[in-house]
């Protein structure tokens, strides 16, 4: 006989003898009371549960509290400019970036022959600096494409500032495509 059922018999057993030394009603009010136990048991449970979430729900007001406090204080220009500066990366990685794209087009299948570069401040920015990237492609319509989604999905901080598309002839496949990226950069710190 298995465990189990020995437990059943068991049980069936004790069932029995309550039944006959107290009767349906002792039997019943048995029963009640072992409900009764179970749902303590669940109400207290169901009670620490809430002072937890009671207790994480007063911590992520507090925080709310702090962070919203931060934004409302009124902040310099200075400061301001400084923060907004800082979201750009530093201008000692545009060689790094410039990687970033040789392997897009790499693996867009572009071959990028030559290119035209340029670092320079941007006016009035207070350090912020622009890096031109200008590629002369001549590939089909999709590759160019990809090359160019590549190249943006890596490098937030870069934009598509041109993009101009010539074809030779009707018939003709490949296009004669000008691709030019601005990457911005924050200055270094003086």
């Amino acid at each position: 006989m298995s465990t189990l059922n020995i437990a059943i018999n068991t049980g069936r057993r004790l069932i029995h003898r309550v039944h006959v030394r107290m009767g349906a009603n002792g039997l019943a009010g048995i029963g009640l009371v072992v409900i009764a136990g179970l749902a303590l048991a669940y109400a207290q449970r169901a009670q620490q549960e809430s002072v937890q979430l009671q207790a994480q729900t007063e911590q992520a007001r507090t925080r709310m509290t702090e962070v919203s406090a931060q934004h409302l204080e009124p902040s310099a220009p200075a400061d301001r400019l400084a923060r907004f500066q800082n979201w750009f990366p530093p201008v000692d990685t545009s060689t790094a970036d410039l990687r970033k794209i040789f392997r897009a087009a790499q693996a867009s299948r572009v071959n990028l022959a030559r290119g035209e570069y340029s670092l320079a401040p941007i006016e009035g920015s207070g350090g912020l600096q622009k890096f031109d990237v200008v590629l002369p492609v001549k590939e089909n319509y999709g590759e160019v494409k990809n090359f160019i989604a590549l190249v943006l999905n890596e490098l937030p901080h870069a934009s598509l500032t041109e993009l101009r598309v010539e074809r030779q002839a009707a018939g003709a496949n490949e296009l004669d495509t000008r691709v030019h990226f601005t990457l911005y950069y924050r200055g270094h710190a003086t």
